[in-house]
């Protein structure tokens, strides 16, 4: 009965959409008094392009809804905390914040789990226990969960990958790129992952040779076609405003050709280590053992195509230049493109606010990625600025647009409960494999990816109800029978059983980590059960509302759980405080007004 019960919520059958109004106050997401300002507006062009001045303080629903796009969990008192300082301060501060290092968290977790077991080899999931543990100790949770995002879109997979990219400390590097330049200039990272030897063994084009008509050999061309089609320009020419541009016949115009990707794979071409594993230099281009995977990898010009290239339409590289320059040329290209703007902005925007960003939206935060008011192209701190800023996330009206929304990642289910209840363990050490825990059961984890595509497409649709609407629901893509079911027992356990395994100990061969029992996590639900006692059910509810719901929980949705609560309380033997708070916790994780973010 309770399963099918959560069935219903979690697939959003007869249960409304709600959201609230605010006739006069400023600061939850209403749009009252917002001025939208560019010097870019041309004239007839009635479209809006960046907020200024905002200083928007909203009440504790405005400031959930804010938080739940810009960080992977948050407690009430960060909640609070944003009513009090202001979204715009808050963004300050966050954006001031120094990054950290995941790679040398890496090594102080390895070191640690070396007291415990014997074996020195890097197959458990350290990565893993790096990520959760940012999550929970650092303040940075803006700078998270922008690296996250970008971590889905230049995926990089070690589960899934070549015997080349394990898991190693060398992920952790790569995660520092794109962590570290969260906030930079999307050309360093563009080029920082491509020198990356992490993103070198995964897309094949570390000791990527030139064409040999001897040996029948020619360039690899997998990172060339990656690059393009989901690094940077995407397949079809795009406007500002992310619509496909279209030519006399009303159709899309492609941005390459397959003749295009042949030519630019050309360009990578020649990369192999830069150092053997002690730090010293490698002179041996195809030295595939005893490396350093962490540094950089360097041109060997020898290996290098060295003719002319016409990497993409009209645009055509000079013979005779040596490696480096090819590249360098090559990556100015794409950064420059006029693509980039509208489809990098479209990937942020999915994975930070809505799947379905309105055009309008689209080319307000393009046109802040081409110009950030100061003459600089691609500053990724400005864009996600205008991202959080842009009216279309901050106006509460948005909340009951038919395309409005997006389906809450399945890992970003779970860290939003385990950071809304300040997760703790007995010894500090957060050691979660979510490989092991949830990639089988809701297909994802971190850095889980089966593909270079992502756990799911930027452009899938579900077939009955959103495709019609020529809208995409990228989420939905790995929810399925199998998935929905696994969520709702894997979240039943997290809130009644454990969050997670701990695994701070050695099996019993002291081979490898394993569960320990007395160093499980757990939540703090104190304040949660003294509402409860205090003022009831609906109290609760209404706190859980704010805390998860970002203040949209149904009244339909809140009297079904309230009376199954009462009706438990009351036929129910040994149904206690507890079993009330976690019930209660477990229907509203499952419900529409949870899980699809508004």
């Amino acid at each position: 009965m309770r399963k099918q019960f959560i069935i219903l919520l979690l697939y959003g059958i007869a249960v409304p959409g709600f959201s609230q109004i605010y006739e006069d106050y400023l600061g939850a997401g209403h749009h009252l008094g917002i001025q939208i300002s560019s010097s870019e507006i041309q004239p007839n062009d009635s479209s809006n392009y960046t907020v200024s001045g905002t200083l928007l303080k909203p009440d504790l629903a405005g400031a959930s809804r804010f938080l739940a796009q810009a960080t992977l969990g948050a407690s009430y008192e960060d909640i609070t905390h944003v009513t009090e300082i202001g979204i715009d301060h808050w963004l300050e501060d966050q954006l001031h914040l120094p990054p950290q290092s995941f790679a040398q968290r890496y090594s102080e977790i390895y070191n640690e789990t070396q007291q415990i077991i014997s074996r020195d080899n890097h197959i458990n999931g350290y990565m893993s226990y790096v990520f959760y543990d940012f999550i929970f100790k650092q303040p940075d949770a803006l700078r998270q969960k922008v690296a996250y995002a970008l971590s889905q879109i230049f995926v990089v997979s070690p589960y899934h990958g070549s015997s080349l990219h394990d898991k190693n400390p060398s992920n952790m590097v790569y995660y520092d790129l794109l962590y570290q330049g969260a906030f930079g200039n999307y050309k360093d990272i563009l080029r920082h992952i491509t020198f990356s030897m992490t993103m070198g063994s995964y897309l094949s084009h570390f000791q990527n040779q030139k064409a040999d008509v001897i040996e029948k050999t020619y360039p690899d061309e997998n990172y060339a076609r990656e690059i393009m089609q989901l690094f940077s320009i995407g397949l079809d020419m795009l406007h500002m405003d992310g619509t496909p541009i279209k030519n006399n016949e009303g159709e899309n115009i492609p941005t390459y050709t397959i003749e295009h990707i042949a030519e630019i794979a050309k360009i990578f071409t020649g990369l192999g280590a830069s150092q053997k594993e002690d730090g010293t230099s490698n002179d041996d281009f195809f030295r595939h053992w005893d490396l350093n995977r962490n540094a950089p990898m360097q041109m060997f010009d020898y290996y290098h195509s060295k003719g002319e290239k016409n990497i993409l339409p009209g645009v055509t590289i000079p013979a005779g230049q040596s490696g480096t320059e090819d590249m360098n040329q090559a990556l100015d290209i794409l950064f420059n493109h006029p693509n980039v703007a509208p489809f990098i902005s479209i990937r942020l925007i999915q994975h930070l606010v809505k799947s379905n960003p309105s055009p309008a939206y689209v080319k307000r935060v393009a046109t802040v990625f081409n110009n950030n008011g100061n003459g600089i192209r691609g500053d990724l701190k400005a864009v996600v600025k205008a991202i959080l800023l842009d009216p279309e996330a901050r106006d509460c009206a948005w909340i009951d647009d038919p395309s409005n929304g997006k389906l809450i990642q399945p890992l970003e289910r779970f860290t939003t409960l385990f950071k809304a209840f300040d997760l703790t363990t007995p010894s500090g050490k957060i050691w979660y494999d979510d490989f092991r825990e949830l990639f089988d059961e809701t297909g994802q984890s971190f850095l889980g990816s089966p593909s270079v595509f992502n756990f799911f497409s930027p452009f899938y649709a579900e077939d009955e109800f959103i495709a019609p609407q020529n809208l995409v629901s990228p989420e939905f893509q790995i929810l399925n029978s199998v998935t929905a079911i696994s969520y709702i027992n894997e979240m039943e356990d997290a809130i009644k059983i454990r969050p997670f395994q701990n695994r701070t100990k050695a099996n019993d061969a002291g081979e490898w980590l394993t569960h320990n029992s007395i160093d499980d996590p757990f939540l703090d639900f104190s304040d949660e059960l003294a509402i409860y006692n205090s003022n009831g059910v609906n109290a609760l509810l209404e706190r859980l509302n704010i805390i998860l719901c970002r203040g949209q929980l149904s009244e339909q949705t809140q009297l079904i759980i309230a009376n199954t609560i009462l009706e438990n309380e009351s036929n129910v033997s040994g149904y206690n405080d507890e079993d009330a708070l976690h019930d209660a916790l477990y229907y509203v994780m499952m419900s529409p007004d949870y899980i699809v973010q508004k």
